[in-house]
């Protein structure tokens, strides 16, 4: 069964991707996800969506199977031309949940995974925001056929790229080229802790583990 790879161009394909996104996601469970997806498929797609249409960095990329139709997995590569952090950035929060512990959690964990990275990446880069396979169609070259799409177009630029990488995702990336430059341990805290608060961490899985990985130019 061939796999095609395609540039998203339109919102429709962008609800199928997403359909695959939430699976894939779920299987096995990934709580930067859990903590991401907010309440609902309907109100994150739209969320998601918006965010890919105010950054211009963005280009979401899906692959199908060509036998069937069906969309099998998906890809953020974001694309800075320019060093991002050349101004400072205001920080991402998890704006999506209500005032109250489960925001504060989310907050916490969007703060740890992004502070770190001006560290890296103050430079023009290619930054892997999202990559996803569907649980029924793993190991069948859906990854890799997503990730050629950004590595040919770093070397093309002579750009590094980066990504952070749950321990799952590893060795896909490390097919890729990729190398571990850092780890991220991500948890969140308060001084009077309530059952709200405790049950949020539990819900997302903390604490978590990341690896922090880097793809040097490859000369052609």
């Amino acid at each position: 069964m061939p796999l095609k790879l395609h540039e998203l161009t339109t919102d429709d394909e962008f609800k199928a991707m997403v359909a695959v996104e939430h699976e894939a996601y779920d299987k096995p469970f990934n709580g930067f996800w859990e903590m991401l997806k907010g309440f609902s498929q309907e109100e994150f797609c739209a969320r998601q969506l918006s965010w890919h249409r105010h950054d211009p960095s963005s280009h979401w990329l899906y692959v199908t199977d060509e036998e069937t139709g069906d969309v099998v997995g998906g890809i953020q590569w974001n694309l800075y031309e320019t060093n991002p952090y050349a101004k400072e950035q205001p920080a991402l929060t998890a704006y999506w949940f209500p005032e109250g512990p489960m925001r504060q959690v989310g907050d916490q964990l969007l703060l740890g995974l992004t502070t770190r990275r001006p560290r890296y990446m103050s430079k023009p880069h290619l930054l892997i925001s999202y990559c996803f396979v569907h649980s029924a169609h793993r190991n069948r070259g859906v990854a890799s056929l997503m990730l050629k799409w950004g590595t040919d177009k770093a070397d093309e630029l002579g750009l590094e790229a980066f990504v952070e990488s749950t321990d799952i995702g590893r060795k896909a990336y490390e097919k890729a080229g990729f190398k571990v430059i850092d780890e991220l341990n991500l948890d969140a805290h308060t001084d009077a802790p309530n059952e709200e608060f405790n049950a949020s961490r539990e819900k997302f899985g903390c604490p978590m583990h990341a690896w922090v990985m880097k793809r040097d130019v490859v000369s052609t």
